[in-house]
């Protein structure tokens, strides 16, 4: 009897622990995401537009409650490969009905060969149009602060609701060609802390609904915003 009761206490803490573990982050769960048209437009034409996503999403992933913690433990981003000025961020949500105007911070990254590396410019206090209902995918695009970049880097986001639910999901290709998807996982919710493949968390993932918008080749006259992005670190 003492066995079984042990046995019982031992499963209930498996279920606390695992619910607060699941709790962290979520996923629309495994479906056909249909991109709808979008209303935005280039916000830094004649910028290029790149994206990894190939247009369809397989599911969608969010971080909330404990799996966001500022500056930006939570975040979401992908990876590109150009030379010239990023001035903008093309973003692929969908809701299930949590969003409420909530903001995100919008973030450009160097590369260190696998992962984010250093801050090159951070736009704070965007806020999108409500997201398309799962399974439809809305496209949102953002003029964000110019980041001057040379091979690899990364653009992505910080959602603004640090131990709150998630209001949206970012769309996620899973057959897609590939790209570079990484997430920012926070400290203490049972994964490695800091940016990895989601891959690890939601299961393979081929690229995010992440884009950048490029300017070739331009480097921009205005003055640095190097010392705003250090106060935040």
């Amino acid at each position: 009897m003492k066995r079984l009761s042990l046995l019982f206490v031992v499963l209930g803490l498996a279920v606390m622990v695992g619910g607060a573990v699941a709790a962290d982050y979520a996923q629309t769960g495994v479906g056909v995401g249909i991109t709808l048209p979008g209303t935005d437009d280039n916000p830094c034409p004649p910028a290029v537009l790149l994206l990894n996503y190939d247009g369809s999403a397989e599911n969608g992933y969010a971080w909330q409650y404990g799996g966001v913690v500022a500056p930006d433990f939570g975040a979401f981003a992908e990876g590109y490969d150009g030379t010239g000025t990023v001035c903008g961020m093309q973003f692929h949500f969908t809701q299930v009905g949590n969003f409420s105007g909530q903001n995100f911070d919008a973030y450009v990254y160097d590369s260190d060969g696998v992962n984010p590396n250093n801050v090159l410019a951070v736009t704070v206090g965007l806020v999108p149009s409500a997201p398309a209902f799962w399974p439809s995918i809305s496209v949102h695009d953002f003029d964000t602060v110019d980041a001057v970049v040379a091979g690899g880097f990364f653009v992505g986001y910080w959602g603004n609701w640090p131990g709150a639910l998630g209001p949206w999901y970012i769309a996620a290709d899973l057959d897609g060609f590939g790209g570079l998807p990484r997430t920012n996982i926070a400290p203490g919710i049972g994964y490695p802390t800091g940016w990895n493949d989601p891959s690890i968390v939601w299961g393979p993932t081929m690229a995010l609904g992440i884009g950048a918008y490029l300017n070739e080749g331009v480097i921009p006259v205005e003055e640095s915003t190097w010392g705003a992005i250090k106060a935040l670190y």
